[in-house]
């Protein structure tokens, strides 16, 4: 199986790309990083999107680092 790892923002860009991996059969790891940003509701919108890929049955490993 094709892997890939992937800077996961919750941002258009890396969501679109995510989502364009797991449609070429990647298995993925998403990493998104929380470095103290103003705008973190990105980090929100990664792990909402995360949560619904697993829900329907993507297995894409994900972490939040701090």
């Amino acid at each position: 199986m094709k892997q890939a790892v992937l800077s996961l923002s919750g941002g258009m860009d890396s969501s679109t790309v995510l989502l364009h991996l797991l449609a070429k059969g990647y298995e993925v790891t998403a990493l998104s990083f929380d470095y103290g940003q103003k705008h973190n509701i990105e980090l929100k919108r990664a792990a909402e999107l995360i949560e619904y890929l697993k829900q329907n049955s993507y297995n894409v490993k994900y972490q939040c680092i701090t």
